[in-house]
């Protein structure tokens, strides 16, 4: 029976996502990706290797995760239980594994880390067997010309009809998506909130976290969305 310690379980692995699909939004994916005990997936900008434990849990997947950050890697080793599941850190641009993958994620496809999708996915399939998926991670856009302060902070936001074409440009179909969840922004966004408040107590006017909650409150809640994709080439 479902109990109040498995819900605070679950929460714990909430907050080791970095991700603003909860878990069991993550799990669906996963369900509707076909994985299985033979399934190899590698996460790239994996954080605490959240994704790939879920799957391995549910769906006994094997694999592989990098990220740059020492942290995240040392914290998310420790929550590891199948020794299957191999976590490194290490710049993803430089990583060079000896094999391929059925599975290849990359939640980080619009923060910067590649010059544009096309150029994101190409290098994404360096990692990919013939026949695989590939998941990447997108900010969206709810409205055709979202405002222009949300935009100035987080860059371009396309529009999910605009990733769809994308993706079609690049030879691939959307086969599977899930959606971020005003919880899981909450949780993202607050996950900082003791240092802000830290901050806020030694100056009350401190503009970067005043501009952080007014264009979440303002901007970000209303008119942007975030989503996993998966992929599958035509």
């Amino acid at each position: 029976m479902y109990s109040y310690k498995d819900r605070l379980e679950e929460i714990e692995d909430n907050q080791h996502l970095i991700s603003m699909v909860p878990l069991d939004g993550i799990v669906r994916l996963g369900f509707n990706l076909g994985l299985n005990k033979d399934t190899r997936v590698l996460d790239l900008c994996c954080g605490y290797g959240t994704m790939l434990k879920a799957w391995n849990e549910a769906f006994g997947v094997s694999g592989a995760g990098v990220d740059r950050v020492r942290g995240f890697i040392k914290t998310g080793k420790a929550r590891l239980a199948d020794n299957r599941i191999a976590l490194t850190c290490g710049d993803v641009l430089k990583y060079k594994p000896k094999e391929k993958f059925d599975v290849v994620v990359c939640t980080e496809l619009s923060t910067g880390l590649f010059d544009d999708f096309a150029q994101g996915i190409a290098y994404l399939e360096k990692f990919l067997k013939p026949g695989g998926t590939l998941v990447f991670g997108r900010l969206y856009s709810k409205l055709p010309e979202p405002p222009q302060e949300l935009t100035d902070f987080d860059g371009p936001l396309p529009t999910l009809r605009e990733i769809y074409e994308e993706a079609r440009r690049c030879g691939y179909l959307i086969t599977a998506m899930a959606s971020g969840t005003d919880a899981a922004w909450e949780q993202y966004i607050f996950r900082g909130a003791k240092q802000s408040l830290a901050a806020l107590r030694k100056d009350p006017e401190d503009a970067w976290t005043n501009k952080w909650y007014r264009i979440y409150f303002d901007y970000r809640r209303p008119y942007e969305g975030w989503a996993l994709f998966g992929l599958e080439k035509i």
